[in-house]
């Protein structure tokens, strides 16, 4: 049996009209399933926390990446699978594995039963599953969940842009800060950081290709650093991340490792998967293969 959690706002209610048309297309293929709606930020974790792995071959999320991201901590080192039919604004998890975003063919995807397991950082005590942003990502993530644009430009199949806008608002008032990073053991140091990302895979912000080389399975975070450059000439490098050729700047510095640390001399706002994280100390690790997913 297979058990859908639906996020019906997700999307400015496109988590909703998915779920209609995927409820029709299981019933058309008679296949065995049950479903729950959330009512409340968190409750997509509350919902699985006693599921039976024997019972129940796998956990489809519809909606986007903050209810994937609740649902993921419950699911890691289980045998059931994860799957996704995106209804969100920013859908990267299901851009990064190759998940369509045409509802039939996701459905399908889901049906055809291929379980591939992937990794799952951690960071304190929290997993998440595709990037962390510390920085000025951060606190464009922050204004983007409190924006009142993100459901107008939802309505208009445009939810990414409203991350995009807040970039330009959070680039006038943010002040970068020297911060150390520590990637197996080797550390360096950075001044003048606008912004850490720590990633398992490549996408966030919808669509942007921030760790172009990050895959999900091998065992490894890709880490981007963008450091001593003018708050103007940002604007120039940012577009550039669309299609992940920004990596080439000198500006821009890429790691990689198991385990990464981050000390900064001030507070740096914290989000994972889009979701912004309170008092987590940065410290990173990895979980190899810990997560099944369709």
């Amino acid at each position: 049996m297979y058990y859908f959690i639906v996020n019906k706002t997700a999307g400015n209610g496109k988590g909703f009209r998915v779920w209609n048309k995927t409820e029709r297309l299981l019933q058309d293929r008679k296949v065995l399933f049950k479903f729950s709606f959330t009512e409340y930020k968190g409750h997509a974790n509350k919902l699985i926390e006693n599921i039976n792995d024997k019972a129940i071959i796998a956990i489809i999320v519809i909606g986007g990446d903050g209810t994937v991201h609740e649902v993921v901590s419950g699911l890691v080192q289980k045998e059931v699978a994860l799957g996704i039919i995106p209804a969100g604004s920013g859908n990267d998890l299901a851009r990064s594995l190759g998940v369509p975003f045409d509802v039939e063919m996701a459905v399908e995807r889901i049906l055809s039963g291929d379980v591939r397991p992937i990794d799952v950082p951690k960071v304190g005590g929290r997993h998440y599953i595709s990037i962390a942003g510390l920085g000025f990502d951060g606190m464009v993530a922050q204004a983007t969940n409190q924006s009142k644009s993100k459901r107008y430009l939802n309505k208009l199949g445009l939810g990414g842009m409203s991350y995009v806008m807040n970039i330009f608002k959070v680039l006038l008032t943010y002040k970068p800060s020297t911060a150390s990073i520590v990637v197996d053991g080797k550390m360096r140091e950075f001044k003048d950081v606008w912004l850490i990302a720590v990633a398992n895979m490549p996408y966030y912000g919808g669509g942007i290709k921030i760790c172009p080389s990050a895959e999900g399975d091998d065992g490894q975070l890709d880490i981007c650093v963008v450091s001593g450059i003018g708050r103007w000439e940002l604007l120039f490098v940012f577009p550039l991340a669309f299609n992940g050729r920004h990596v080439a700047h000198r500006n821009v510095t890429m790691l990689r490792g198991c385990a990464v640390q981050i000390h900064s001399k001030k507070p740096l706002v914290m989000q994972c998967d889009g979701e912004i994280i309170e008092n987590e100390k940065a410290d990173f690790k990895v979980e190899k293969k810990a997560l099944k997913v369709l």
